[in-house]
């Protein structure tokens, strides 16, 4: 699934013809697919600040999740495929890193990562750990920038709760993959 004029549309893996699935006054982009491959999860600005969204795969119309002020960005789904991950700034009183949320996928308060900050994440096949980008901005575009918007990546362990670092190159380390 991939954004083009502002919707979202689908294309087998194989290649072939694309297939529009929305077409909403609008934009839905950074479409997730569920584990199970049934549902995409993605966000769209429709009414207000953007939001998360869920759908049928093959298309339908799409539910919102989230009602964050401070908008919401769909980032992924558990390994269960019952919830979906945000990222948001809705309660930082500085805007300078999001914090990763829940959000059950038939609707549900967000409930916050036990993380003090977060902007991408990949879960182990178990649910257990995640890789994730604590901070900065995955998507500058400075040639060999060393500032204070790179991206590293950590290891989070939910059982244990530590933190392991993974990445030690000061630059983009960016959209942590189990």
């Amino acid at each position: 699934v991939f954004t083009y004029e502002h919707d979202l549309w689908s294309v087998p893996a194989r290649g072939g013809q694309a297939l529009r699935l929305t077409s909403y006054p609008g934009t839905e982009n950074f479409a997730k697919f569920s584990p199970d491959g049934k549902w995409l999860a993605f966000t769209g600005s429709y009414d207000g600040p953007i939001a998360v969204y869920v759908m049928p795969a093959e298309g339908g119309d799409p539910v919102r999740l989230t009602y964050t002020p401070g908008g919401a960005l769909a980032v992924g789904w558990t390994p269960d495929g019952k919830r979906v991950v945000f990222r948001s700034m809705h309660e930082n009183v500085v805007g300078r890193d999001p914090n990763l949320y829940f959000v059950d996928r038939e609707g549900s308060a967000p409930e916050r990562f036990p993380l003090d900050r977060g902007v991408l994440c990949s879960f182990s096949p178990d649910g257990k750990k995640i890789l994730y980008n604590r901070r900065g901005n995955e998507e500058y575009y400075w040639k060999r920038y060393k500032g204070g918007q790179y991206t590293d990546i950590l290891l989070y362990d939910f059982g244990t709760k530590r933190f392991t670092p993974i990445t030690e190159y000061f630059g983009k380390n960016a959209y942590p993959m189990w």
